[in-house]
């Protein structure tokens, strides 16, 4: 690796740590997607849950992720779709039903899926994204000429809004992100926000309250803008963005069982 690992990752991570799952505990399948820049692991808790309880389990590793970020460069939105519809392809060879489900980016790519493939039977997302409008940074307004100016984004330390911080442990995440790939990732926001009514499959959406990385106003568009009429929206009052390793996670990984067995 070209550049040290402290460098690469906010917390430091063997390369077998970052490997994809697939965890077989029966014949109803539930796809799993990390976030942006993020990796597997931040799924894998709730993966090994739901496989314990009878469902078989996949966790992609999405294009450009779980290398350098000079690799996530390369990539752009259809790469991560792309990484998310193989990994779905292969769950369906397995499973009659499968759920799709994901956090933050990875819940903006199930609603994608929902919104694309009609056969997914349900999508579980946790602070997920779906619209640019509620990012409030005023980079974002002239990203497509800053990402000539300058090539990375560097997460402060206010950006980690965990109310447990000892599961920082469990988030490996590129400690800098291309501004190229965040380019990318605001027009599949764009594309994600016009798909919503096209998506009808049942839908649970789940978000931290105290979430300062993805607005909690992503939550009520969401619920509003999709054409479910089976949908939920559950809050976390006392997690931040990453609900599924952070204080309330045992909940959150409850309410997401209860919900797939009533379906």
């Amino acid at each position: 690796m070209a550049i040290g690992t402290k460098s690469v990752w906010s917390s430091p991570a063997e390369p077998a740590q970052l490997q994809p799952f697939r965890f077989r505990g029966g014949t109803r399948g539930v796809l799993l997607i990390h976030g942006f820049a993020g990796t597997p692991p931040e799924m894998r808790g709730m993966g090994q849950f739901l496989a314990a309880r009878g469902y078989d389990v996949m966790g992609p590793l999405l294009a450009g992720h779980g290398l350098t970020p000079e690799a996530m460069a390369t990539t752009r939105w259809p790469d991560w779709v792309r990484s998310a519809e193989d990994a779905l392809a292969e769950l369906r060879r397995d499973c009659a039903e499968v759920f799709v489900g994901g956090q933050s980016l990875g819940g903006t790519l199930s609603l994608h899926l929902a919104a694309t493939h009609p056969e997914i039977r349900g999508i579980v997302t946790m602070g997920a994204m779906s619209s640019p409008a509620y990012f409030r940074d005023w980079r974002l307004r002239v990203i497509r000429g800053l990402k000539y100016v300058s090539r990375w984004h560097v997460p402060g330390g206010d950006d980690v809004d965990l109310g447990d911080p000892s599961a920082l442990r469990l988030l490996h995440s590129y400690a800098r992100r291309p501004t190229v790939c965040i380019e990318s990732l605001m027009r599949l926001l764009r594309v994600v926000d016009r798909e919503l009514p096209r998506i009808s499959a049942p839908a649970l959406i789940t978000h931290g309250r105290r979430d300062r990385t993805v607005d909690v106003a992503n939550a009520p568009h969401i619920m509003d803008g999709i054409a479910s009429s089976d949908k939920q929206l559950v809050w976390f009052e006392r997690s931040g963005h990453a609900i599924t390793v952070d204080l309330e996670h045992d909940a959150l990984f409850a309410t997401v069982v209860d919900w797939l067995n009533a379906h």
